[in-house]
């Protein structure tokens, strides 16, 4: 499958690298005590090296402000026998309140997210903290995975596969449960293959504390080839093929986003990388413009209305839930790209399903919108599967080093694309 290059050369622009997120959340589902066994698991906030420009509140394609109106006094029609009752109750103003909140957009958020303003959000730089190996590891996010696919996953009918919590997989489920489940194979594996790409040696015991900077960064082929292969499960193949099957869905996203993102300014204050920012964006998008398209979301949730809104409403309100789990990630720098990930995940959902015929967007088009986070988390999570993608390329490589000889790489390139297509 061909990448883009571009996309690794965007993510890394300022506007692009500051992502603003509330590390400090509790998890909402079991107490935790987030000790992290390694130094590596540590991230460091950045709000001091923010530019100017980016502290501002920033939506892409916001409406403009109305003008005011002097405001019209209701006038009753002189109906003094039984007038109008106008008092409400708190309790009721309560309810109506949440009614507003959930008609104002809550059926297209697809992410746990807080605001902007909220207290405990802070900057992070996240070309500081790369996402790889940490030390991660035991019954913490045992527990974590366990959750995402045994309690918020799709889970097909007990009759197709009785195995499912043992051996998950999408047999038996519908186009859009199969697409559900793919979406969180394909985040766990991406993270498997960054943590196998950029995994650590810790140095020999003997050396002590004065070791302790010794350790060395290597490529774990063995892991990958554990993770990935057919050894130990027939499904090692089918998760890597989630992985590019996310990327092809975020693909699309962006391609569908392209005119609010030519809208957009990225301003920081410094109006030479601005504009270098908005080339590369323009650049990346004409990548992708030139790029086949082999996601196609109005496929989903069709057939009769009342079905498809509350299947829908079933996939949103899943992908929410798991966007909350990742507060009970104990490892700081695994639950940050765990939150950047499913946010850009989420954004991209809400890009594809904004336009349905249940969508609130769909009724008045002008009040869709995306805030800077959203499209930093987007274009983040996108080149974290664009680098999985690649790294897959080099583990092959490590693996079969005869296979890259010019005339199986030739015949091999051209097998790929006849057989471009991924199915849902």
């Amino acid at each position: 499958m061909r990448q883009l290059s571009q996309s690794s050369k965007t993510a890394q622009k300022g506007f692009f690298r500051f992502y603003k997120v509330n590390m400090d959340k509790t998890c909402p589902f079991w107490a935790d005590d987030r000790q992290c066994g390694t130094n590596q698991c540590g991230i460091a906030f950045c709000d001091d090296e923010v530019p100017a420009g980016l502290r501002r509140r920033n939506a892409v394609n916001m409406e403009e402000p109305k003008q005011e109106t002097p405001e019209e006094v209701c006038v009753d029609a002189g109906n003094d026998i039984d007038p109008m009752d106008r008092t409400l109750h708190d309790d009721e103003k309560r309810q109506l309140d949440d009614m507003d909140h959930h008609d104002d957009g809550l059926e297209d958020k697809f992410c746990e997210i807080e605001d902007d303003e909220s207290d405990g959000m802070h900057y992070v730089d996240l070309s500081k903290n790369p996402e790889r190996y940490t030390g991660y590891a035991g019954k913490s996010p045992q527990r974590v995975w366990k959750s995402i696919y045994e309690e918020n996953c799709f889970k097909p009918d007990p009759k197709f596969d009785k195995n499912f919590l043992t051996n998950p997989s999408n047999f038996g489920m519908c186009l859009e449960k199969r697409v559900f489940y793919r979406l969180i194979s394909g985040l766990h594996s991406a993270i498997t293959i960054s943590i196998a790409a950029y995994n650590y040696k810790p140095p020999p015991p003997s050396l002590g504390q004065f070791g302790s900077q010794m350790g060395t960064w290597f490529r774990n082929t063995e892991m990958f080839a554990g993770r990935f292969g057919t050894k130990w499960s027939w499904e090692g193949p089918q998760r890597l093929r989630n992985v590019y099957f996310i990327y092809l869905l975020e693909l699309r996203a962006l391609l569908k986003a392209a005119p609010y993102l030519q809208n957009e300014l990225f301003y920081t204050g410094n109006d030479e990388e601005d504009a270098e920012t908005r080339k590369a964006v323009e650049e990346l998008l004409e990548e992708i413009r030139s790029y086949p398209d082999h996601f196609d979301e109005s496929e989903m949730f069709t057939g009769v209305e009342s079905h498809a809104r509350a299947l829908r409403e079933e996939f949103r309100s899943h992908f929410v839930n798991i966007s909350r789990i990742m507060d009970c990630v104990e490892c700081d720098k695994c639950r940050l790209w765990g939150k950047v990930q499913t946010h850009g995940m989420g954004t991209a959902l809400k890009i594809l399903f904004s336009d349905l015929p249940h969508s609130h967007y769909k009724q008045d088009s002008s009040k869709f919108q995306l805030t800077r986070n959203e499209v930093v988390a987007l274009l983040q999570s996108f080149g974290r599967y664009s680098s999985s993608i690649m790294e897959v390329d080099n583990f092959r490589k490590d693996m079969y080093p005869e296979a890259e000889s010019p005339k199986s790489s030739s015949s091999s390139s051209q097998q790929r694309r006849k057989s471009n297509k991924i199915d849902l």
